[in-house]
């Protein structure tokens, strides 16, 4: 009787030893769930005794709740895990990919409450890609100008035909100007002067 009440003791202790030896990610990864399903009564059992007290009177923490699953991926993974020598904080890095958001990223803390591992800090953000493609300017080709600059077509113009000379004047020999023979000899002074020697010496014969 006493063997039987001892193995009775020791099997209904295997679960809570079980449930003691969950490690933080496993703890973390059934917050997670219960986040993504709404569940604020979950989510408070599996948060530390400080978030508790903090998130318990709230009236709006459902909608707290719903704000947090909306940015949290429904997959993810463990990237890095630290415990402190003591074994009483851990501090998980978490990836995953969003369906909307893309890449996100987690930071959770967890403290050990009597025996048990309870999540402290936990939040998700965007992740900004490694290497994001440079930005490069384009500017767009200025149009051609409709008409160059009169210096432009001065120099650019090709060369034009050589300059006219002057086409030497011919002069017209009309018959009012042409000298008769007697007006071409010279003027002489005579006692008596004729008609032809008073023009050739410039004076208007008298009329009788």
């Amino acid at each position: 009787m006493k063997n039987f009440i001892a193995m009775m003791a020791m099997a209904m202790a295997l679960p809570c030893a079980g449930l003691a030896a969950e490690e933080p990610e496993a703890v973390y990864a059934k917050l997670h769930r219960a986040t993504l399903a709404g569940n604020v009564n979950e989510v408070l059992g599996y948060a530390s005794a400080a978030r508790r007290a903090e998130m318990a009177p709230l009236p709006g923490k459902e909608d707290m709740v719903r704000m947090m699953a909306a940015v949290m991926p429904k997959s993810y993974s463990i990237t890095q895990k630290a415990v402190t020598p003591d074994g009483r904080t851990a501090l998980l890095q978490a990836r995953g990919v969003h369906d909307t958001l893309g890449p996100a990223r987690a930071t959770v803390q967890l403290f050990k409450e009597q025996g048990e591992w309870k999540v402290d800090e936990w939040s998700w953000s965007n992740l900004a890609p490694e290497s994001e493609p440079a930005m490069v300017r384009v500017q767009a080709k200025q149009a051609e100008p409709m008409s160059k600059p009169a210096a432009d077509e001065a120099k650019n113009a090709p060369a034009g035909p050589p300059p006219i000379e002057a086409i030497p004047l011919v002069p017209v020999e009309a018959p009012t100007l042409k000298k008769t023979a007697d007006e071409q000899r010279p003027c002489v002074i005579k006692p008596v002067m004729s008609d032809d020697d008073l023009k050739r010496c410039g004076a208007t014969p008298p009329k009788y």
